[in-house]
């Protein structure tokens, strides 16, 4: 009975609203994401990729949010994880469908399912590196394995980005959809070492100076809003290529180091 009501009064303990902001913020993500469903049944290709863009931001958010408000908890990465399956996994993955896919209708169901798993093993292995604290010198290094998931999410439907861009029915080419949603799934699952903005540091020399820059790029964005994402990504896709010959000589200069003696 004494420790049933311990229990019970832990339970019904008031909790800070630092430790429940972390969590607002990733169901905040879960809904937008979810909403790329909605928005794919009505055609709303725009909105479905400011759906995208918008969860990834707060996706961005909610773990600075939980380390800044001392909020850091299991729940709170367990939460995160399976928000990160819908939202860049499987709702990505319907919207595709929906969008090209679905003109080759098993090849596109497959795909889509194709993509959807390979976003939940990449978040698995990402949990298991989280747990077991798993680090290499890549990742020392700024480096994350594998394209992560918003990212893969975004490079699915490229296509959807090009079509709000220049308008052209060609993009929604069902070809054009497969090829992208399995490239992204493939760069999701593999071990391919690209760059992460999370442990880039701005020194206080170079703050203004970014700050001007952030600000004219968001004036970009605004004015020129699709050109500017299709910029964006195809930077991206270019970074993988440079991050990749980056880690390449970051290794052999590691090997080099452990294998030459004292």
């Amino acid at each position: 009975m004494k420790f049933h009501k311990k229990h019970r009064e832990k339970m019904l303990r008031d909790l800070p609203f630092g430790r429940i902001l972390p969590n607002l913020a990733t169901l905040s993500a879960l809904f937008i994401g979810l909403s790329q469903i909605k928005f794919a049944l009505k055609s709303q290709w725009e909105y479905v990729i400011l759906a995208v863009v918008g969860a990834a931001i707060l996706d961005a958010t909610d773990g600075r949010l939980a380390r800044m408000l001392n909020a850091c908890s299991r729940f709170g990465a367990e939460l995160d994880s399976l928000s990160d399956l819908v939202v860049f996994g499987v709702c990505p993955a319907i919207a595709m469908y929906l969008f090209g896919l679905h003109e080759i209708d098993r090849i596109g169901w497959v795909t889509c399912a194709f993509f959807a798993m390979c976003m939940a093993l990449r978040l698995a292995r990402f949990n298991v590196h989280d747990i077991e604290n798993i680090t290499t010198e890549l990742s020392k290094r700024g480096f994350s394995v594998g394209v992560p998931a918003p990212a893969g999410a975004i490079l699915a439907m490229f296509p959807v980005i090009l079509y709000n861009s220049f308008e052209l029915e060609i993009f929604k080419s069902p070809y054009i959809c497969l090829f992208f949603s399995i490239v992204s799934s493939l760069l999701c699952i593999s071990k391919i070492p690209t760059f992460t903005i999370k442990k880039i540091h701005i020194k206080k020399e170079q703050y203004t100076i970014f700050l001007i820059d952030a600000i004219i790029c968001a004036c970009i964005i605004f004015i020129y809003t699709w050109k500017a994402f299709s910029v964006i990504v195809l930077l991206y896709i270019g970074s993988i290529f440079f991050s990749y010959s980056k880690a390449k000589v970051i290794t052999k200069k590691t090997d080099g180091q452990i294998s030459t003696p004292k």
